[in-house]
């Protein structure tokens, strides 16, 4: 993806059967391109004084190509550097529909405007210096948000409070690289500008804040992506039953048969203001059946993957739990749960005892599993400001690791140069959160995942 002065168009509404058709130009030549097609009648083509119009204001104009009439239309213009990449930026909205839209893209491209590629727009409000590169990520979340919790972290970090936390740590690591710099220059004369006592105090101390940092990381992915819930059991103890339950539809096959289950289901699910990761999975027992095998195989493996493992028994046949033949090392993320009470009679049922076929007990088992879920989130995360961006962690990662190093140097009495060595590579790796040091590849990585339009 490159950056260069061509003037760019997407849509920035979806484009179908609607009211209105938002679309979205930016360039040095926005203005000049769209006054070639705007009329300020609809009789004629007249164009419009573009010049006198002022930036953030919106015009009633009728769009031609050459004397043809194409559609009536609203144009909002907002000049450089007071718009959101930067440059000129012309907002026209049209009716809505994919043949109108056609007929205006057809209009654009051949004026000489190119279509954006994903991300175009904010990577130009990027390189113009209208967000850092955090800010510009945000933007991305803030779209695929799909909780309120979700969409609170991607505003803090737009409107930038997540960059100024990493401000904050990147500021102090240019201070101690600066005095040691300092130090060596007056090294002949034996000045000591920062003791090794001291400094290794102030290394511990921001070791501390990027771990805490980092830490955050587990509560916002979760918040971020979901809580990874996998449905686990014996064959036929109703986990398709709870699945189909929680989705409110029969998304999975049910029936007597043991086994009917060969293969994972997996569908979002929001519970509580949380969004789940809702996985049914293949009954866990021996079996020679190829396909079952590999389909306990998948089983295990989204075990291993769940936050929250739902372990289910079938309250009327306890005899052979699963308990002893699943892996080890989930039974703290487990919340097991004994489902078919509407059959078990006289049967003394267990403390959370459902009935998945009548609805019997689920909300019970559904408070169980928020509660659960928000402990994950709360119990995972001591920081002020929490990461959501697996880009961000790592970057944190790579600085507390050069700051580890820093550390021994000082303890082993090492010089100058190698401990603001490590400092600054800890510096490089932190400034490209913000994207203070990045380079093309990164960049075209994440801005291509972006929607087209913005």
């Amino acid at each position: 993806m490159s950056f260069d002065n061509r003037t760019i168009f997407a849509p920035a509404t979806m484009v179908g059967e609607s009211g209105i058709t938002v679309i979205r130009l930016s360039g040095m030549d926005a203005f000049l391109l769209v006054s070639d097609c705007l009329s300020v009648s609809y009789n004629e083509f007249v164009k419009p004084k573009i010049e006198n119009f002022k930036s953030h204001t919106t015009h009633l104009v009728y769009l031609f190509n050459g004397g043809d009439f194409i559609d009536e239309a609203l144009v909002t213009f907002f000049k450089a550097p007071n718009s959101y990449t930067g440059e000129d930026v012309v907002e026209i909205s049209c009716h809505g529909g994919s043949f109108i839209y056609r007929k205006v893209s057809d209009l654009l491209v051949k004026l000489g405007a190119f279509h954006a590629e994903p991300g175009e727009f904010s990577k130009r409000a990027y390189l113009n210096g209208k967000m850092d590169l955090a800010q510009a990520e945000a933007v991305a979340d803030l779209i695929k948000a799909k909780t309120d919790e979700a969409n609170k972290l991607a505003l803090a970090q737009l409107t930038g409070k997540f960059s100024n936390k990493i401000k904050e740590l990147r500021n102090d690591l240019i201070n101690y690289c600066s005095l040691l710099e300092l130090e060596l220059d007056f090294s002949e004369e034996g000045i000591d500008l920062v003791e090794r006592t001291e400094l290794l105090n102030k290394i511990n101390k921001l070791i501390e804040k990027f771990n805490t940092l980092t830490q955050s990381y587990e509560s916002g992915k979760i918040i971020k992506n979901g809580v990874n819930l996998a449905i686990i059991g014996k064959p036929n103890v109703g986990k398709s039953s709870i699945f189909n339950y929680f989705l409110n539809e029969n998304r999975a096959i049910v029936s007597d048969i043991p086994g009917t289950t060969r293969d994972y289901l997996e569908e979002p699910l929001i519970m509580g203001g949380i969004r789940f990761n809702l996985v049914d999975t293949a009954g866990i027992r021996d079996t020679q059946d190829v396909i079952e095998k590999e389909g306990v195989r998948r089983s295990m493996i989204k075990i291993d993957e769940a936050d929250i493992v739902l372990e289910v028994e079938d309250v009327t046949d306890l005899d052979n739990s699963i308990v002893n033949k699943s892996r080890n090392g989930y039974s703290d993320k487990t919340i097991k749960v004994y489902n078919k009470i509407d059959l078990a009679g006289n049967i003394t049922t267990k403390t959370l005892s459902v009935s998945a076929k009548t609805g019997e007990k689920m909300d019970v088992l559904e408070r169980e599993i928020i509660t659960k879920a928000r402990s994950l989130v709360a119990g995972s995360s001591k920081s002020d400001v929490i990461i959501t961006n697996e880009r961000h962690r790592d970057c944190l990662l790579k600085s507390c690791e050069y700051l580890v190093n820093a550390k021994s140097q000082i303890e082993q009495g090492g010089g100058n140069e190698l401990i603001s060595f490590e400092i600054r590579s800890a510096m490089d790796s932190v400034s490209e959160i913000i994207g203070k040091t990045s380079n093309v590849d990164i960049l075209n990585n994440i801005f291509s995942k972006f929607c087209i339009g913005k």
